[in-house]
C-alpha cells in the first residue's frame, strides 16, 4: 500500500511533502488517535489507491472502461476486444481494479473506525476528527462509485470487516441501488463538512474538497435514476443532482480555462480542476532512472505514437471522432495529431458532406504533433499496420504533450488524469435542465462550452496566454537540443518570425464563431438518423468532442441512456476487411452493442473467492 510518489501532488503539495507518507500498513490505531501528525497520516492513507499500475500501465483498465467502449478511442493486439464488448470475467485487469478499490475502501474503513475510536477518548478535536471523517467518507464514496459504475453489483463492506472476509452477495438490482445509497450516504455527509469554502485543508491540492464530493454525488444521483429505469426523464434524483450542480457553478470556485488546448499543459491544478491526480515530480524532470518508468511509463509506452516511435497500441483515436468536428472548433487540435495521409480518396465526411480531404486536413496537426515537432512515422495511410492489425493512423496529444515516447527510454512526461472538470458539470447540468423541462437553460450552457472551444474565451487574452504557456515548451526543446533528438526537440519550431516565444497552436477564434447548438445538432441529428431529442445528440457529440480518453466518457453516456445509439449511428455496421483498411477511413463494426454487457462482468477469480457473490446477469 505504499504511494508512489508524485501521485497526486501540485505545486503547492510538492513543497508540503503531502502524501509523502512510506507506508501505510504499519500505522498502528494508537499512533493515529494520540497525536494531530499521527492523525493527518492515517486521513493521507485514504489516498493511497487513488491510481496503481496494473501490468506496468495504469492507462488500464479505466482506458478501457471509459475510452474504448465507444470505439472514439482504439487499440492492437487483444486490447482490441474492449472495442467490440468482447471482454470476459477471466481478464486480470479487471480483478486487479476490483481488489485496488476494495483496497481503497479498507482504508477508508480504518480511518472511519479510527475517528470513532478517537471521538470516543476525546483526545483530538471534534473539528479535526469530523474533517478527518469527512475526507475518509469523501473517499471511501468515490472507491464505490468507481466499482458501481463498472460492475453496478458488488457487495458492501462496513467498517471492521476486511476485503479476505466472506462479504455479503450483490446479486439483482436491488443491490445495485443500495451501493448507490451507501455513496450517496458518504458523498452528503463529506459535502457537509468538507470545508465550506470549497478549497482543500491547508491548502493541500490532492485532498478531497466540497466540490469534489457535490460533483460525485450529483452523478450517484444520476445513476440511481439510471438504475432505477429512467436515464432521461425528471425525478428527485435529478432535482437533487441539478442543485448540486448549481452549487458547484454559484460557488464562484472553478471556472472554465479559456483555452481548452491548455488544459493537458503541465500546470497542475487549474481552475477547471474539480477533481484530478497529478502525474508531476517537478524538481526531479530532468533526472533518469525506473522511478520515470513508475510514475509515466504509461504515457512513454502506451499513448504516444506506437507505430512510429515503438510501443503498444493501448490508445488510438477513431477517424469518425477525428472528423464529428466543426469548422473553428479547436478541440480537436488541442486533442490529436495524425499521420500525413498520401491519398485521401473520394470520401465525404459524413456530416458535411463536402471532401475529407477538406474537413479533416488538419492546418496544424496533419503529419506531426506540433508540441514536439515530430509524428515519426512511415505510414501514410488512414490505418497503420501493426503486424496484421490495423490501427487509425490518430494520436493522442493529451498524453503525448512532451517526451521522446518510446519504448526504451523514460523522458519526462507529466500528465494530468482528469477524474473531473469543471466543464463536465456544465454539461451533466445542462442534461439536468433539459431533463426537468428547462430546456433555455440547457442549451445556455451547451453553448457556454461550445464557444470555449471555437477560441472565443481566448480572444483578446492571446499575448497573456502565450506568456504563461508556452515557455514550458521552449524551454524543454532548448534542454532537449543538446541531445541527440535534435529532430524531434527543435527549439526554432517554438520561435515566430522574429525570434519571439510562440505556442505550438494559435490562441484566439480567428473570427470563428461557435454556432447554436441547438440548431447545429437539429441537423446533426437529421444527417445521422439518431433516435433521440437534439439535447441527447448534443451531449453524445459534446461528450466526445471534450473528453476523449478521458475517464468520464463511455460512463456519462451510459447512465444517461445515449451509448446505443451513438454507437449504432456514429460507428454504423460496416464488413470492410482489415486488409482494405490502409486507404480507408471508417471502422469495420460486426457487433450489436448490449447495455446488459456495460455492467461488466464481476472478476471471475472474485466469484471463486467469495460464494455469496452473484455475476452480472450478461455473463452468467
Amino acid at each position: 500500500m505504499a504511494l508512489a510518489s508524485g501521485v497526486m501532488l501540485s505545486a503547492q503539495s510538492c513543497k508540503e511533502d503531502f502524501l509523502d507518507v512510506d507506508r501505510y500498513d504499519v500505522l498502528s490505531p494508537e499512533y493515529i488517535q494520540t497525536s494531530d501528525q499521527g492523525f493527518d497520516d492515517g486521513v493521507r492513507a485514504c489516498y493511497a489507491n487513488m491510481n496503481q499500475m496494473i501490468n506496468g500501465d495504469s492507462m488500464k483498465p479505466w482506458l478501457w472502461l471509459a475510452g474504448h467502449p465507444t470505439m472514439d478511442t482504439q487499440a492492437t493486439g487483444w486490447d482490441k476486444s474492449w472495442l467490440t464488448q468482447d471482454w470476459s470475467a477471466d481478464q486480470g485487469e479487471l480483478y486487479d481494479e476490483w481488489k485496488r478499490l476494495f483496497d481503497g475502501i479498507s482504508l477508508c474503513n480504518n480511518m472511519i473506525v479510527n475517528c470513532d475510536e478517537a471521538e470516543t477518548k476525546g483526545v483530538l478535536s471534534k473539528e479535526q476528527i469530523t474533517e478527518a471523517r469527512a475526507e475518509a467518507k469523501a473517499m471511501r464514496g468515490f472507491y464505490y462509485f468507481l466499482a458501481a459504475q463498472t460492475w453496478a453489483n458488488v457487495p458492501i463492506m462496513k467498517p471492521g470487516q476486511k476485503y479476505t472476509d466472506e462479504l455479503p452477495g450483490n446479486d439483482g438490482a436491488t443491490n445495485a441501488i443500495a451501493v448507490l445509497d451507501e455513496i450517496i450516504s458518504d458523498l452528503t455527509y463529506a459535502v457537509a463538512n468538507l470545508p465550506q469554502d470549497w478549497k482543500p485543508l491547508n491548502g493541500q491540492y490532492g485532498r478531497a474538497t466540497k466540490g469534489m464530493a457535490s460533483a460525485f454525488l450529483a452523478e450517484a444521483y444520476l445513476w440511481k435514476a439510471y438504475r432505477q429505469g429512467n436515464p432521461s426523464g425528471p425525478g428527485d434524483e435529478v432535482n437533487k443532482a441539478k442543485d448540486l450542480l448549481k452549487s458547484i457553478i454559484d460557488s464562484g470556485e472553478y471556472e472554465l480555462l479559456p483555452s481548452f488546448t491548455t488544459l493537458f499543459d503541465p500546470k497542475a491544478w487549474n481552475k477547471e480542476s474539480i477533481w484530478e491526480e497529478v502525474m508531476d515530480e517537478g524538481d526531479k524532470s530532468k533526472e533518469w532512472g525506473g522511478f520515470h518508468t513508475n510514475a509515466h511509463g504509461w504515457t512513454d509506452n502506451y499513448a504516444a505514437n506506437p507505430n512510429g516511435n515503438g510501443g503498444w497500441g493501448t490508445l488510438y483515436l477513431s477517424w469518425e471522432w477525428y472528423t464529428c468536428y466543426e469548422k473553428g472548433d479547436k478541440r480537436r487540435d488541442g486533442s490529436a495529431c495524425t499521420v500525413y495521409i498520401k491519398n485521401w480518396g473520394d470520401f465525404k465526411d459524413r456530416i458535411t458532406d463536402e471532401p475529407l480531404e477538406t474537413t479533416a486536413k488538419s492546418e496544424y496537426c496533419h503529419g506531426y504533433n506540433p508540441y514536439i515537432d515530430s509524428v515519426k512515422s512511415s505510414q501514410q495511410q488512414f490505418h497503420c499496420n501493426t503486424g496484421g492489425d490495423r490501427a487509425p493512423s490518430v494520436w493522442s496529444m493529451k498524453w503525448w504533450r512532451t517526451g521522446n515516447n518510446t519504448w526504451w527510454s523514460n523522458i519526462w512526461s507529466p500528465v494530468h488524469v482528469y477524474w473531473k472538470r469543471y466543464s463536465d458539470v456544465l454539461l451533466t447540468y445542462a442534461e439536468c435542465c433539459f431533463r426537468t423541462g428547462n430546456a433555455g437553460e440547457g442549451w445556455q450552457y451547451i453553448d457556454m462550452v461550445r464557444q470555449r472551444a471555437f477560441g472565443q474565451l481566448e480572444d483578446g487574452r492571446e499575448a497573456e496566454l502565450t506568456t504563461k504557456y508556452a515557455q514550458y515548451y521552449y524551454d524543454y526543446a532548448v534542454a532537449a537540443y543538446s541531445t541527440t533528438w535534435t529532430g524531434t526537440y527543435d527549439k526554432s519550431h517554438f520561435e515566430d518570425e522574429n525570434g519571439n516565444l510562440k505556442y505550438p497552436l494559435p490562441f484566439g477564434s480567428n473570427g470563428n464563431v461557435a454556432p447554436a447548438g441547438q440548431e447545429y445538432y437539429d441537423m446533426v441529428k437529421t444527417k445521422l438518423g439518431f433516435n433521440l431529442e437534439s439535447w441527447q445528440v448534443a451531449l453524445i457529440q459534446e461528450r466526445r468532442k471534450e473528453f476523449n480518453a478521458e475517464w468520464t466518457l463511455a460512463p456519462a453516456l451510459h447512465r444517461a441512456g445515449l451509448l446505443a445509439e451513438h454507437i449504432r449511428c456514429n460507428y454504423p455496421k460496416d464488413a470492410t476487411k482489415v486488409a482494405d483498411l490502409d486507404e480507408y477511413p471508417w471502422t469495420p463494426r460486426s457487433y450489436e452493442y448490449s447495455e446488459d454487457k456495460m455492467d461488466f462482468p464481476i472478476p471471475a477469480t472474485e466469484i471463486l473467492r467469495n460464494p455469496n457473490l452473484t455475476q452480472n446477469k450478461a455473463y452468467r
